[in-house]
């Protein structure tokens, strides 16, 4: 019988939890700025990644996932290795390259990805790849020296 209360108790607790998160998430969506705060908040994040494009051309993204978990790495990594293969399909070399480099990048052993890539990459698209990585790698060498 009280295990049947406390089973009770904590089902309420839950269906409250969860009533409370979806009441302040319309309160939250139904505000009338949210819309622009959203847009702009988009804008902004999207000009900051174009000024990083430009500047070098490529630029490592910070993942927005913990790359500790093994699962969330392994995802990160199969939609970085899924996005070069849409941008290189469209003919989008510099996208392609980006995500390329975040794919060797945030990999357990680069030296290995890289090898694995110049046996699957055409000749062209792997020699930039070399020379972007290669640039990203003295540029934060660099500025941990001035760290």
């Amino acid at each position: 019988m009280l295990k049947l209360y406390a089973l009770c108790a904590a089902g309420l607790c839950g269906s409250l939890f969860v009533g409370y998160c979806i009441y302040f998430d319309r309160k939250r969506t139904s505000d009338p700025d949210y819309k622009k705060k959203v847009t702009a908040r988009r804008k902004k994040q999207a000009a900051v990644l174009k000024r990083q494009r430009s500047s070098t051309g490529v630029k490592l993204s910070n993942p927005a996932v913990n790359l500790n978990d093994p699962a969330a790495r392994e995802e990160f990594l199969m939609n970085e290795m899924t996005l070069a293969n849409q941008e290189l399909i469209q003919g989008n070399v510099p996208d392609c390259i980006s995500h390329l480099v975040n794919f060797v990048a945030y990999s357990g052993n680069p030296k290995a990805t890289l090898n694995t890539l110049q046996q699957t990459l055409p000749p062209t698209i792997f020699d930039l790849l070399i020379q972007v990585y290669a640039s990203l790698e003295k540029k934060g060498a660099r500025q941990e020296d001035v760290d």
